[in-house]
């Protein structure tokens, strides 16, 4: 999965307090935690005392996760690699409905966003600081398997990778559908205001019990973790954010972080230092904050302006900040070393 964080979450709650005090319903906040997703998964509950909420959403994560990971012996992904180029297998709806999102992610992106990226992320296999520099022969093989169109999909469920090697990654998209998931569960149960935390991928559930917006800083990406360089308020809405500093490591001295070209081969190289997205779905926010990111600052703008409901912050190397116009009253920038144009 994607974004392997656990101290250094893309987002810093700024709850005024509210654990110190009883809300306008009289019910104080809960919250649990719990390590799945390979990240720190953190749930708050506003307008509930009911407990046992959380062992219902830790045991649904765990459930997806054993469905969609790529690394999971079993999983769909594992079963569609072992069976790729030999024939059409049977795979969960939450498997196919991911598929058919990813490829309509592709499309819009002219493939700067592509699911079948797992050679590639196998082959540079970064993680835990750590990772593999590829010889051009194998960077070239690795490309020849990616190709979004070459997963075939039938009605009922039925999917098959076209050629031999090739292989999905859902890191781009499936914590935020996993969040999705999570939110229909809570509301499902009678929650009105909550905050999930899937390791970064935010969803605000409603807003706070007394009406107003919850208050989300959004991390800096140059101070590694310690500050933020704005605040995001608002209600029922998710964040993710895609960046070079999530996940990387240092070969020759120089850093090379995960969000993969798949037209190179080679970790993404333009201006942008991070990109935040948000929208009513965090799958949607997960899959096009690595699409924008990939795509650029003026490509990434001009997708997300023509899209109903998304907007984004993006911050570029020259430390600089644009955002989409629907946020304006929403973002405030609060780092005096950002200047937002």
């Amino acid at each position: 999965m994607k974004r392997c964080i656990l101290v250094l979450l893309l987002f810093t709650y700024i709850l005024c307090g509210c654990r110190a005090i009883k809300t306008g319903s009289g019910i104080r906040p809960i919250s649990s935690q719990n390590f799945q997703l390979d990240t720190l998964v953190t749930l708050t509950i506003y307008d509930s005392g009911d407990q046992s909420i959380f062992q219902d959403v830790f045991n649904e994560i765990d459930r997806l996760e054993q469905i969609l990971s790529a690394s999971a012996p079993g999983s769909d992904l594992d079963r569609l690699a072992q069976n790729a180029g030999k024939g059409y297998i049977e795979v969960s709806e939450d498997t196919l409905f991911l598929l058919l999102q990813c490829a309509e992610i592709s499309n819009m992106s002219n493939g700067a966003f592509d699911c079948t990226v797992g050679p590639l992320i196998s082959l540079w296999n970064i993680k835990d600081s750590a990772g593999y520099y590829p010889a051009s022969d194998e960077l070239k093989e690795a490309l020849s398997l990616i190709g979004y169109q070459n997963v075939l999909m039938r009605t009922d469920n039925q999917v098959m990778l076209k050629s031999p090697g090739m292989k999905v990654d859902f890191g781009g998209i499936a914590k935020g559908y996993i969040a999705d998931k999570v939110k229909e569960l809570l509301t499902g149960k009678g929650v009105q205001s909550a905050v999930i935390d899937l390791g970064g991928n935010i969803v605000l559930v409603g807003g706070k019990p007394d009406g107003s917006s919850f208050r989300i800083g959004i991390r800096d990406p140059v101070e590694g973790g310690t500050g933020y360089l704005g605040i995001f308020e608002s209600k029922d809405k998710s964040l993710v954010s895609s960046g070079t500093y999530e996940r990387y490591f240092v070969h020759e001295g120089v850093p090379y972080h995960h969000i993969m070209d798949v037209h190179t081969g080679f970790p993404v190289e333009n201006e942008l230092l991070q990109v935040t997205v948000i929208s009513g779905s965090s799958m949607e926010c997960d899959g096009f904050s690595t699409a924008v990111f990939a795509l650029g600052l003026s490509r990434g703008l001009s997708l997300i302006n023509g899209m109903q409901g998304a907007e984004a912050i993006f911050v570029t190397k020259d430390m600089k900040i644009y955002i989409t116009d629907g946020i304006e009253d929403e973002f405030t920038v609060t780092s005096k070393a950002y200047e937002l144009q």
